[in-house]
């Protein structure tokens, strides 16, 4: 009898590569200032906080960014600076969710944005086929659809109540140390992947696969 019924896992740096310098790279282009310290700030009054829990829209977020880039910025280029923190679609990831949701209740939990959708969406549909992440797991839940972002513990309380999970049936993996701190507050078994390219080797290693 296995451990867990259900697997939640992140999707950035653990489902899909993601790398947030080639994103500041891009917008160091455009911009009118130091950038980096724009996207570090994620308090709650952050317009990056609040486009990430659904707080604006994309046309709000780009007209924030607008007030920091060269004035001739398009929402083009904007569009693309912004998806460019995302690098790869491992195939073998997405071969993996497969065969883990023939045996499991399989689940994406992500900080994330309309934008971000949009493009993961899109990209796998090319990619793969089909209609995008939710072929790939029971479920989907994006931080702008909810209203919370991790690790605030809103969030996996609003997974478990919709889907009936039992935090002790529940595994979790995140490559970020808060985001499992919060989840392993409220019961559910949760991992931290710190090398991306291992996640393979986790699962085998807590017999999921």
């Amino acid at each position: 009898m296995k451990q867990f019924k259900n697997l939640i896992f992140d999707l950035g740096d653990v489902i899909i590569d993601i790398d947030i310098n080639a994103a500041l790279q891009q917008f160091q282009k455009l911009a009118i200032q130091d950038f980096s310290e724009l996207l570090s700030n994620s308090n709650k009054k952050n317009f990056l906080y609040l486009f990430e829990t659904g707080k604006i829209t994309a046309d709000q977020f780009r007209s924030q960014l607008k007030l920091f880039l060269k004035p001739s910025t398009t929402d083009k280029e904007i569009n693309t600076a912004w998806n460019s923190i995302i690098t790869n679609y491992p195939e073998s990831k997405f071969k993996l969710l497969q065969k883990l949701k023939l045996s499991y209740r399989t689940f994406a939990l992500s900080n994330t944005n309309e934008i971000h959708v949009a493009t993961f969406n899109n990209t796998i549909q090319h990619k793969f086929g089909g209609k995008g992440l939710e072929d790939f797991f029971h479920g989907v839940y994006y931080s702008n659809e909810l209203g919370f972002r991790k690790p605030e513990k809103e969030i996996y309380e609003l997974v478990l109540q919709k889907e009936n999970l039992s935090p002790d049936e529940t595994f979790f993996v995140d490559d970020l140390f808060n985001n499992i701190e919060t989840a392993k507050k409220l019961n559910i078994h949760a991992y931290q992947l710190t090398d991306r390219n291992k996640l393979s080797e986790l699962l085998t290693e807590l017999n999921i696969i």
